[in-house]
């Protein structure tokens, strides 16, 4: 997502705990963040961290640097209920917060093919989807903050029932004496 933002105008901050991640995005042309505090400086900030406790950390500290206006997307996964509270606390601030569960993988992201389900208000939304369309080549809004996860977590589910039934369909076929691979 990142690669295909190093010539977004204005540029692109980059921060991560290693710095030996962010090189590669130096050495083409962003800047590197020594904290997440710098970060701040951007209008629209994506937070891809690994769990709910972690998100929730750094959007505190986003948010006590961000400036009225900016965007934080949360890319990451969090609780069904935590963009909306997020949302609300960080309100008064005007920080808006957008959730944006991503599908489609590896290959997609190279590609700039993947999904992304928003949850956003309208103002957010017209900010981030012109950002998101450089590394999606779906960008769906859900319906306000904390629609995005749950349309993420429908997905999910619709996925794995999807499944669950092929495989309830192929042990049925093995035991009528089917060949599967035929």
């Amino acid at each position: 997502m990142a690669r295909r933002l190093v010539d977004w105008p204005g540029g692109l901050i980059v921060f991560d705990v290693r710095v030996d991640a962010m090189t590669p995005f130096a050495e083409a042309g962003a800047t590197a963040a020594d904290s997440v505090a710098e970060v701040a400086a951007a209008d629209v900030i994506s937070v891809t961290v690994l769990n709910d406790e972690q998100v929730r950390d750094v959007v505190g500290q986003l948010a006590a640097h961000a400036k009225p206006g900016t965007v934080i997307a949360l890319h990451s996964t969090i609780k069904p209920d935590t963009a909306a509270e997020l949302a609300e606390q960080l309100r008064p601030n005007g920080i808006h917060i957008v959730d944006a569960p991503v599908s489609g993988g590896a290959g997609a992201a190279e590609k700039g093919e993947l999904a992304v389900m928003v949850g956003a208000d309208d103002e957010a939304y017209d900010k981030v989807k012109p950002v998101f369309k450089n590394w999606a080549s779906m960008v769906v809004r859900a319906g306000e903050p904390g629609a995005g996860t749950r349309m993420k977590l429908a997905r999910n589910m619709l996925t794995f029932v999807g499944f669950a039934a092929a495989n309830e369909a192929m042990r049925l076929a093995e035991a009528a004496g089917l060949d599967l691979q035929k």
